[in-house]
């Protein structure tokens, strides 16, 4: 690995290590910094990632426009400023010490350095707002050096954004000069050390919120699961997207034509990883800004989902997610299992058409020996001035000699001997037959005593395609045309017998072709003789003379074929066609059995997590049973410390889910109220019985001694950290809706919406039963009270919901709800 290759994988991972970190961060504490942050990994993700997967793909740096350069990085540093004013102190604006200037003084001579070397107006850009980030950070620093004795945390966010500039910087000014070696280079430093403390940047804004004291929000196990995923996912889809550009761009690279749309392919490859960094960039930016403040806002006004259905979201998102990893899984398995089999697949054709050149060529290497001798021989005969007859008798031994004692398709050995023709095997020539017009003749002349393979051509006695391998054995060729060539006839028996039996795995068939497009040996004999041109189009000719040893794909009869092809000779190309569909039947075969298995486990996987989620609303479900039991057990304990107010907190529960239920609340937040209506009297254990049962009026002291259970009661209940809004009820509801009422005189909407709920229920309950002093009052006189409340002592909106409650409770029954009413 290069230099550059290292220095830029090394800034594209911790860019994305800064980035997952920050997202993490942000997801569990939503705050404006992080944001920023978040803004400075993304722009420089945009910047990073197609230069860094370019050059580890191509071994050379990209060429792209000026814009496309600098622009996440040009982005990334405004972000940066961004956060600096979102992370200093607001205290630290008005200091000022000569310290702060530092930035300014040192980087004028370096903006007249870059200007040499660069755009005016980019460099002026990248060093104005960089100057300006770097004062802001030295103003906090020198802020703090002010005020250390205040016991001020250290601005650790402000000195690794200082740290980082100066790395920056130090890697600019380093681009600006020649290294003797690259070790000797401060670039490669300078930039792996900017990289690093790149990725400190969230723990620096981390420690400016610590410092701020923010306090963490109390999350219930299914919502820190949400969270959870939704981490999870952002990652995966960043990791997994950046990995599958890689891919394309390295396929792409790796089968890289000359030209591509008429575009230059090393720049369509840039484009391409551009557009996936982009990708990653708005795909990480909807949820990071946007889911958020959305679940905030759930959160904030009780809308979310209730228990079981966060349960249920969170099952399918459990599912969801180990889908997503499944199938990736699946795909990369996939992917590899298929680049290995087709890469067998073919090597394995390549070795069998290699196999069948090599056949065929020792064949005709037999053929050309056997010539050869005879050629010598003849040309012996020649100089020692043996006759033409005496040749022709040689010939004709020779040719029956082959065909007994070597390979009956050598048919005939002939020539033109002495200005003769003479014919091993007594064809007589027709009349007018002249030699050294013939296609043998001609060729052998021209390949000036070297052996040669004529074209064939088809015999017209018995139409099997005749070989014809020629030499010329004397140089005498004049305008007498006395030169002699020697010939032998083979018939195409065995090279047919290959090209029938070529295939691969039982599939395809055998093709032999001269390079002027003859076929010599087909499959089907039907084809034997003509010309692949006249079949198939001057097109596949040209590919497979261009190819000349390997495989192309092509449509033959509609369908798409692969060619594996091998010359013969230097003349003719052997070649083996296949439908690719059955070529790789075996390995879509593979596939589609790893899917099906993948899918069997997926299912396995999915009945055990749905066993494991009914198990848990059972379980959860057996909990809210016993913790209800338990919470009205102490609640009717706590009633029964009252004689005359027996059952009343069960009431006030019910009357507060009835009125909740009106008001179009959730399931879930019903059920919340009501364990609050169970509860809210649950201080009264700290009260003595004495004051609580006393018949007489109750005394100032007794009565601020009273006034003392809501807070009791919220004191108790705060210890039940898995319900934090349990206390609601039992400290605000007396509170009262215009002022005046009890423990913290909140007023108006201040005042909980469940407490104003029960405070309407416990009112109503508290004329409707009967006291030690009085009796139940009527229900017409209980109306005209709550009415006279409203705006004052109770929520204009659940008093009118009691109010109609009222009217429609014609028989005055309410009153008598108990406890086996409930639900």
């Amino acid at each position: 690995m290069t230099f550059d290759v290292f220095e830029n994988v090394i800034s594209l991972i911790c860019v994305t290590l800064g980035l997952t970190y920050c997202i993490f961060k942000y997801i569990d504490t939503p705050k404006r910094g992080y944001a920023c942050v978040i803004g400075f990994y993304l722009a420089n993700f945009l910047g990073e990632y197609y230069w860094a997967m370019y050059v580890l793909i191509t071994h050379s740096d990209p060429e792209v426009s000026e814009f496309l350069s600098y622009l996440g990085w040009n982005i990334a540093i405004v972000f940066l400023l961004l956060a600096v004013i979102t992370l200093r102190r607001p205290e630290s604006k008005k200091c000022f010490h000569p310290l702060v200037l530092l930035p300014l003084v040192l980087n004028i001579p370096q903006f007249i350095l870059y200007v040499s070397f660069g755009d005016v107006i980019n460099n002026l850009w990248q060093v104005g707002i960089t100057t300006v980030t770097a004062v802001l950070c030295m103003q906090e620093l020198a802020y703090y050096l002010r005020n250390k004795d205040d016991q001020k945390r250290f601005p650790v966010f402000s000195l690794l954004v200082i740290l980082y500039l100066a790395a920056k910087y130090g890697m600019w000014t380093a681009s600006c000069f020649d290294w003797s070696s690259e070790l000797s280079n401060p670039y490669l430093y300078c930039t792996v050390i900017s990289s690093i403390l790149g990725v400190l940047l969230t723990y620096g804004a981390g420690c400016c919120y610590e410092e701020k004291m923010l306090e963490k929000t109390e999350r219930d196990t299914v919502e820190q699961r949400f969270r959870v995923l939704i981490q999870t996912i952002l990652c995966l889809a960043i990791v997994g997207i950046s990995a599958g550009g890689f891919f394309v761009a390295a396929a792409l690279s790796s089968s890289r034509p000359d030209s591509t749309m008429g575009l230059d392919y090393d720049k369509y490859i840039v484009w391409i990883l551009f557009t996936v960094s982009l990708i990653i960039v708005m795909l990480v930016m909807v949820p990071v800004f946007m889911l958020p403040s959305r679940f905030r806002r759930l959160l904030a006004s009780s809308k979310w989902m209730d228990k079981w259905g966060r349960s249920r979201t969170n099952f399918i998102y459990t599912l969801a997610v180990t889908l997503i990893l499944m199938a990736g899984v699946v795909i990369y398995n996939n992917i590899v299992i298929y680049n290995s089999s087709v890469v067998s697949v073919y090597e394995d054709g390549n070795n069998e058409i290699d196999t069948i050149s090599t056949d065929i060529e020792n064949y005709l290497t037999v053929a050309e020996s056997t010539l050869r001798v005879v050629a010598d021989s003849v040309e012996l005969m020649i100089e020692k001035g043996y006759s033409t007859q005496e040749i022709c008798q040689y010939l004709t031994e020779q040719t029956r000699m082959q065909s007994e004692q070597f390979d009956e398709n050598f048919t005939g050995i002939y020539g033109y001997i002495n200005g003769e023709y003479v014919d091993g095997a007594g064809w007589i020539p027709p009349e007018g037959y002249d030699p050294v017009t013939r296609d043998w003749y001609k060729t052998a002349v021209e390949a000036d005593g070297d052996i040669v393979i004529v074209k064939p051509y088809i015999d017209a006695q018995t139409g099997s395609v005749v070989i014809t391998i020629a030499k010329l054995i004397s140089d005498n060729v004049g305008s007498d045309q006395t030169g002699e060539v020697v010939c032998l006839d083979v018939i195409y028996n065995h090279i047919k017998e290959v090209a029938e039996e070529a295939e691969i795995a039982g599939r395809g068939y055998g093709l032999v072709i001269n390079k002027d497009g003859f076929i010599i040996a087909h499959n089907d004999e039907k084809y034997n003789g003509e010309y692949i041109t006249e079949l198939y189009g001057e097109k596949l000719l040209d590919r497979i003379v261009s190819v000349k040893n390997g495989s192309i794909n092509e449509m033959l009869d509609d369908k798409e074929c692969i060619l594996f092809i091998s010359p013969v000779m230097d003349q003719w190309y052997a070649a083996i066609v296949i439908n690719k569909t059955e070529l790789l039947e075996n390995t879509y075969s593979q596939l589609a059995t790893s899917i099906m298995l993948s899918l069997i486990i997926f299912s396995f996987i999915s009945f055990f997590y749905y066993i494991g989620y009914k198990n848990e609303q059972i379980s959860s479900e057996k909990v809210e049973r016993m913790n209800l039991q338990i919470v009205s057990a102490l609640a009717s304990a706590i009633d029964a410390k009252d004689t005359y107010t027996n059952g009343h907190s069960s009431r006030v529960a019910e009357y507060s889910r009835m009125i909740a239920a009106r008001a179009g609340l959730s399931g879930r937040d019903q059920d919340e109220i009501y364990m609050m209506g169970l509860l809210h009297d649950v201080g009264k254990i700290g009260i003595p019985d004495e004051v609580i049962n006393k018949p007489a009026k109750l005394s100032d002291e007794e009565f601020e001694l009273i006034k003392k259970h809501p807070t009791i009661g919220a004191e108790i209940l705060d210890r039940i950290e898995e319900r934090p809004k349990l206390a609601t009820g039992a400290r605000w509801h007396h509170e009262r809706y215009g002022g005046g009422g009890y423990p913290d005189g909140l007023v108006g909407e201040d005042i909980p919406m469940e407490a104003r709920i029960i405070a309407v229920a416990d009112a109503y309950d508290a004329m409707t039963s009967r006291r030690s002093y009085r009796d139940i009052i009527p229900q017409e006189k209980v109306r005209e009270e709550i009415e006279k409340g409203i705006g004052t002592q109770f929520d204009p909106e659940y008093a009118k919901i009691m109010l109609q409650m009222i009217d429609e409770d014609t028989g005055y029954l309410m009153r008598d709800l108990k406890e086996d009413n409930k639900k």
